[in-house]
């Protein structure tokens, strides 16, 4: 009894300490200050750098006979926007009537390509929120253990707001990380087939029943070892995907959220514990058992720096090849606003009768 109120005591100090939140000071943050928080933000820079040169490529790729810069500064922003962003103020059912209204070869053209801008959106995206999920996890787990896990006075274990919000964070990140796999996958089967449509019709993607398994029909230049369409999945990238699967399909890593903490003398750690894996990156299991956790000084504070950075290493080896093997030169015609016009003067027009038509039913209604 004497030890469960003890126990109880500390813990009641602990939660106490952590309500108070206490700012560690800069140098013990995961941030630029922290090597490993150096290495991967520089990492995730230079990702984001890659995807904005992708972003050049797939205009390059799309636009093979029409200049786009010449003629985007004056077109409606509902190519764009509709059915894509919260931005886009219009139902299914006007945009529908728009493209209708607007079938010819250069329309569909445009609203393809704003179809694949928004895959690489997204790609950076993924990417963008990996990077703020990092601050939000070392927020609350200590980023470098002061001792093991024998060493300190007390440890306990808490079921409370910050394991959930650990959890999640961490989730996300894997989560994240894994749809990367698929969009990059569909980014690349767009870049592969784009050149075969005729854009008769504004066409559906031919990427839009395409997943991360997927990249076994691309082409075998694609296929390079140290990318995700290697023919041996790399096992940073398993690793990740076996996470996602095990918390999306599957259920979660354990019966609760838990996070573990150890008073010592002039702090307290938070830690969560890092599941076994073989080195295929698969789950270390038995029948239907995954997640053992037989090392209690394998935790996510260290183990999550390293297997993102492993796996964003395969992501910026995968863009480098997505840009090297879809590299095309931009097309430039000076004469192609005047070439367009009449179209480009159907969309507003079109627009505008669209929206008098509706709001004539509106008022019979």
């Amino acid at each position: 009894m004497e030890e469960k109120e003890k126990n109880e005591e500390l813990s009641k100090a602990i939660e106490d300490l952590r309500a108070a939140k206490p700012q560690r000071p800069e140098t013990e943050k995961f941030t630029f200050y922290d090597e490993r928080g150096q290495r991967l933000y520089n990492l995730l820079s230079e990702i984001n750098e890659l995807i904005i040169e992708l972003h050049d490529e797939v205009t390059h790729n799309v636009f093979t006979d029409i200049d786009y810069h010449q003629v985007s500064g004056v077109l409606p922003l509902w190519l764009r926007d509709a059915g894509h962003s919260q931005e886009g103020v219009m139902s299914r059912g006007i945009f529908e009537k728009l493209v209708g209204a607007n079938n010819s070869y250069f329309v569909n053209k445009l609203l393809y390509y704003h179809d694949c801008e928004m895959l690489v959106n997204a790609l950076q995206n993924r990417f963008n929120t990996v990077e703020t999920m990092f601050t939000q996890v070392y927020d609350i787990l200590t980023p470098v253990l002061k001792k093991t896990d024998e060493d300190y006075h007390t440890v306990l274990y808490i079921i409370n707001e910050d394991a959930e919000r650990v959890n999640a964070y961490i989730n996300s990140i894997v989560i994240n990380l894994a749809s990367s796999c698929d969009i990059m996958t569909k980014i690349a089967v767009e870049l592969n087939g784009m050149s075969g449509l005729n854009f008769v019709k504004y066409p559906k993607m031919l990427s839009a029943n395409t997943t991360y398994g997927g990249y076994k029909k691309l082409s075998d230049a694609l296929k390079q070892d140290g990318t995700y369409f290697a023919n041996e999945r790399p096992a940073a990238v398993a690793k990740v995907e076996t996470i996602r699967d095990e918390i999306v399909h599957n259920g979660s890593l354990d019966y609760h959220a838990i996070l573990y903490f150890g008073d010592y003398d002039g702090g307290v750690d938070y830690w969560a514990l890092f599941p076994a894996f073989k080195a295929d990156g698969n789950f270390e299991s038995f029948v239907g058992r995954k997640k053992f956790y037989d090392d209690p000084n394998r935790t996510w504070n260290n183990e999550l720096p390293v297997m993102v950075y492993d796996f964003l290493i395969i992501s910026k080896a995968t863009l480098q090849l997505l840009l090297k093997n879809y590299h095309k030169e931009y097309y430039t015609n000076a004469e192609d606003l005047e070439k367009f016009k009449s179209e480009i003067l159907k969309l507003t027009t079109s627009f505008v009768d669209v929206m008098k038509k509706e709001r004539g039913k509106a008022n019979k209604v």
